[in-house]
Parts: C-alpha cells; structure tokens; sequence
C-alpha cells in the first residue's frame, strides 16, 4: 500500500502534483506568502487525476446507454441491419504494421463489431477518415483488422472520409441509403455514445438506432482507497469525458 503511494506521486500525472506542492512549500519557505494560484492548479491535477473524481463525471455518460443483451437480441434474420463502428484513433507507421495500428479505443470497437458479426453475419460499416498528420484513412486500418478476425471482406463498407462524429454519421447514411439498411447496430466506446447516439438519431432520422457501448474506462466496483491517488488512467478518463461533454455543448449551441 505505501509502495502504491509512493509511485503514484512519482509517477505521471502525481510527480506534477508532487513538483507543485514542493513549489508552494518553497514559496512560502522565502516569501512567507501563500500562493493561491498554485494551489488551485494542484487541486485541480489532483482532482481530474482521481477516480473518485471519474465516477461522478465519467459515470453519467458510461452509463447513459446499457450494454446490448445477445441473449435476447436476434438480427440473423433481418436483411436490413448494419453493424456501424466508428473510428477511434490509429498510430501510424508502426513497427508491427506500416498502414498502422488501432488505439485501444478503436480495437475494443472493432473486436465489439466483430463478436456481433460472428453471431450475426450483418454487414459491417467502418467509418473515419483520414486524422491529422496521418495519410491512411482509419477505416482502412479497421476493415485490414476486421479481415484478420475473418469477416468476409463482401461484407464490410468502407467510409473513408468522415473526420468527427458528425461527418460519421453524415457520410454513413449515404451507405445506409445506397444499400436499403433500416437497423444500425451503433458500435464506440461508452464514454463516446451519447454523442454519436444525438448525431445519428439526427442525420438517420428514418433509421432505427440500437446503441452498443464497449470500452469502459471507469469500473463498477465499489470505490476504495486507491481511487484517491493520482493515476494516468483516471486523468485519461477524465480527459475523455471532458472532451464529450465540450462536444456536448458544440451540439447544443452551435448546431442547433
């Protein structure tokens, strides 16, 4: 337990947390002043780097859309569904592949896509275009992961050019419409999906959408000491968190 609280202040995002402290000790050690600026900044390292923090603040958009029951759920027979996955990050030209690899996100939204495939054998439509600085679209990178599971190539659409979540479902209805598909089974992370549910249901007004969320970041468990110290996947989840909630209000306010 010491050992773990020890690392997690040396460790990034803590040894910030740790040089700001020794900054405000120093502070007052030669000015005799307390320095309010830098303790805010601390407070607010310390807190977007808890997971206490991320179950209040990632949790309403986990959460906001359960988990499809396979159980309960049948689509062999329908003609008209469409498993959409959208796009979530590549690292370009990597040792292992030179049209690149899938970020954690996208791979847990892939392999998603794929459990449902195999007991489905619906089409598939990946979707995200080319990211900033890189050439190759991610959705080529996620049909040459989706080849590799053994999804018949027959059965997978390319969208190659969406850049955001509003071009992903702008661009995928095009494909909905060409190809008569009335079901879309939504498949991205679970932090991710309350955005992409308010675009889809817009742009694919006719279409029937059916959230699939995966790639949880924050557990279920009952919180414990450990969610007090600052760790760097809590300030990830945070992060994410903070980003939808910020493309939240672009909806709200500059789309309407």
């Amino acid at each position: 337990m010491l050992y773990d609280i020890f690392t997690s202040f040396i460790e990034i995002p803590g040894i910030f947390i740790s040089i700001l402290l020794f900054l405000i000790i120093i502070k007052l050690f030669h000015s005799k002043k307390f320095s309010f600026s830098l303790f805010l900044v601390t407070i607010l390292i310390y807190i977007f780097s808890c997971g206490w923090y991320a179950r209040i603040f990632v949790f309403p958009l986990e959460n906001n859309y359960q988990p499809l029951s396979y159980e309960i759920t049948n689509f062999q027979n329908d003609d008209n569904a469409a498993i959409v996955i959208l796009g979530g990050g590549i690292i370009s030209n990597t040792p292992k592949s030179k049209i690149g690899e899938l970020s954690d996100s996208a791979l847990k939204r892939v392999f998603e896509g794929f459990l449902i495939y195999k007991r489905t054998e619906i089409p598939i439509i990946v979707t995200g275009g080319k990211l900033k600085g890189i050439e190759i679209p991610e959705a080529e990178v996620m049909k040459e992961e989706l080849l590799k599971l053994g999804v018949s190539s027959e059965d997978i659409y390319v969208e190659s050019n969406a850049k955001n979540t509003k071009q992903n479902a702008q661009f995928v209805v095009e494909i909905l419409e060409n190809e008569d598909f009335d079901t879309i089974l939504l498949v991205t992370s679970a932090v991710h999906m309350t955005r992409a549910m308010n675009y889809f249901n817009k742009y694919a007004k006719s279409k029937k959408v059916i959230p699939i969320p995966t790639g949880y970041l924050i557990s279920q468990d009952r919180p414990n000491w450990y969610d007090f110290l600052p760790q760097i996947e809590f300030l990830k989840a945070n992060a994410s968190a903070l980003h939808e909630y910020l493309g939240l209000i672009k909806m709200k306010v500059f789309e309407n």
